[in-house]
């Protein structure tokens, strides 16, 4: 069988490691190559891999009509080519134009982490984003959202009938070690993502900034990513005078790393699909504070963590409850380790996959 993956960026991310993860099972028995935007992060594992990686230069979420056109060029080129048994898309902007340029000749399946019309954004944005996700539905053999959320909120505007849709949770590798690797006699909160839209890590500095004094020395803060929120979130914590350490960047290991010298993981976003990092936090034992948005509900209750509206008050109150409880945050993380070993598996998400390929191409 021949796999054709497309995602618009190859920066680190959720979807990237998703896109990773798939690559390096699927491979194993069959022809896979990567076409995405760039040549960062996600050419670096597939050359890992050993996963032939096409850069499309013209991958990007802009609307100019040339780059349009440009880019679906280079898909039908490569496609026509490589002549895919399926086709995989990942991330609005690839999934829009892969199947506007191929319409329906090769099997198509499009995993939609997020939809680009997602509530909270712009409204005018959702408008246009949801009528070519229409328009491209046809051309779609099958959808896959990474949580229920994303599924309903696609059968809310009717883009498809029920049964072209399938729920498959992100997975990550089970039997995890959680040891934990304490570097210091604080409370350590840790983010991880992107520091751009829809995160909003700037809600929990300020949150700090307006504990009392003795506890707000307590507390270390680390941004673990990088983006265009950076400088801003710099600056806010210096003006608010808490302690918070940005580490920008790092390799996916050495994520995994840090986030065992934590005690709480804190996630605060305006909107999402079903977020990566949350499920690798809870894995090394740590419980969650996150933003009750988009599927993050599916994992975080409050045996795991507390899931809080993007309030200041509700962080407040969470931050301090686990804060000045240790026993809490260690049964909510041992709890959450075993969540993710029993339900939300590496292996679970790659053997439904392989059934709704199989399932596409009879």
């Amino acid at each position: 069988m021949k796999i054709l993956y497309l995602i618009t960026k190859s920066e680190a991310g959720g979807a990237q490691t998703h896109v990773s993860q798939l690559c390096n099972y699927f491979s194993k028995q069959n022809e896979v190559v990567v076409m995405a935007g760039g040549s960062d992060w996600l050419k670096t594992e597939c050359e890992r891999l050993k996963i032939k990686y096409i850069e499309n230069k013209y991958f990007s979420n802009s609307s100019n009509p040339f780059r349009i056109c440009k880019a679906m060029k280079e898909i039908k080129k490569f496609v026509k080519d490589f002549q895919p048994d399926i086709i995989h898309c990942h991330s609005s902007a690839a999934a829009f134009l892969t199947r506007l340029a191929i319409r329906g000749k090769y099997k198509t399946i499009y995993t939609a982490h997020g939809w680009g019309f997602n509530l909270g954004m712009n409204p005018l944005v959702r408008f246009l984003v949801l009528l070519i996700e229409k328009l491209n539905a046809k051309y779609t053999d099958k959808y896959i959202a990474v949580s229920e959320f994303v599924k309903k909120l696609g059968l809310k505007y009717n883009l498809a009938p029920e049964n072209k849709f399938e729920v498959v949770y992100n997975g990550i590798e089970s039997k995890v070690e959680s040891q934990k690797s304490k570097v210091n006699d604080k409370i350590n909160l840790v983010f991880v993502g992107r520091l751009a839209e829809p995160k909003r890590p700037e809600m929990v500095i300020d949150v700090i900034s307006g504990f009392e004094k003795s506890i707000k020395e307590k507390i270390r803060f680390s941004i673990i990513g990088d983006g265009t929120k950076r400088n801003y979130l710099e600056n806010l914590a210096k003006e608010k005078n808490v302690d918070v350490v940005f580490t920008g960047n790092l390799e996916h290991s050495d994520v995994m790393k840090e986030l065992t010298k934590n005690d709480i993981f804190v996630f605060i976003s305006a909107w999402e699909g079903f977020p990566y990092t949350i499920l690798e936090a809870m894995s090394k034992g740590l419980p969650v504070i996150a933003s009750n948005v988009g599927g993050i509900s599916e994992v975080v209750d409050n045996n795991v963590g507390r899931l809080v509206e993007n309030d200041a008050g509700q962080i407040a109150n969470a931050l301090l409850e686990l804060i000045n409880d240790k026993q809490l945050r260690e049964e909510l993380g041992e709890n959450g380790r075993k969540l993710v070993e029993e339900k939300f598996s590496l292996e679970n998400m790659l053997e439904k996959t392989g059934k709704i390929y199989k399932n596409v191409l009879n």
